[in-house]
């Protein structure tokens, strides 16, 4: 996302595309965590571990990552359960779908493009959602350590729920909190991944949300009970899978 402020006429048709999102975008679920939304227990930092170094080792020639992110998925799990602290309130997020985004924008954390040149945003930025990095070839906000790369992403990622994020790490999170929560309002139902992914990308392509679903697909192929399969969950109709 670049570092101007959304234009009002860009959020109209914005919120056009959100509300006329076809049936499949409603297969991701609520960004915000609670007891019908949890992070269901296969998915563990272990396992998404594990996730990420077979993927890298398929790869030819072998991907290898760097060693400061091998408790990453931990970070993930700790920040995602209480990102934000409004008065009253713990609001966590699902960070397993975080944790799939991050991997979308990070290459698996190779930080690589898909013809294998390095990315603009590298792994020193600790940037692991390309915060700020929306136009080609712009490298995006850099941040001092892994544990504060991935608390500004999940802030960002809780921001699109209409969450307030009183002091967010990223300059990004605090030039649009305002622009994007107005917009997501406006939905009138709780804020999906596939939401966050259809403004995210600021267009109507569905690709981005797809391919977050097919990570968690992929995932759950891998690591969970056999036989699990999307079901149906929620008044809006949505898919939500039974990972």
């Amino acid at each position: 996302m670049s570092g101007l402020r959304i234009m009002p006429s860009r959020l109209v048709v914005l919120l056009a595309l959100l509300l006329s999102a076809p049936a499949y975008a409603a297969s991701l679920p609520p960004i915000v965590a609670g007891g019908g939304n949890a992070v269901p227990a296969c998915v563990t930092p272990a396992r998404l571990m594990q996730f990420v170094e077979e993927r890298n080792a398929a790869v030819k020639p072998r991907r290898v990552i760097d060693p400061r992110f091998a408790d990453i998925a931990r970070l993930y799990q700790r920040i995602g359960a209480c990102v934000a602290r409004p008065p009253g309130a713990c609001v966590g997020v699902r960070w397993d779908y975080a944790f799939f985004q991050m991997l979308i924008e990070t290459s698996y954390l190779t930080f690589r493009r898909p013809d294998g040149t390095p990315a603009s945003v590298v792994p020193s930025d600790n940037n692991f959602a390309g915060v700020g990095a929306a136009i080609s070839g712009r490298p995006g906000e850099k941040f001092m350590d892994v544990y504060t790369g991935v608390l500004a992403h999940l802030q960002h990622v809780l921001m699109y729920s209409t969450t307030p994020i009183p002091e967010p790490v990223a300059q990004r999170t605090r030039q649009v909190q305002d622009d994007v929560q107005d917009t997501m309002r406006k939905l009138q139902r709780p804020v999906t991944f596939a939401d966050l992914a259809r403004l995210w990308t600021g267009s109507g392509h569905s690709s981005y949300a797809l391919t977050m679903q097919s990570l968690a697909e992929r995932y759950a192929r891998r690591f969970c009970a056999p036989g699990r399969r999307p079901h149906r969950h929620g008044g809006a109709g949505a898919l939500m899978l039974l990972l």
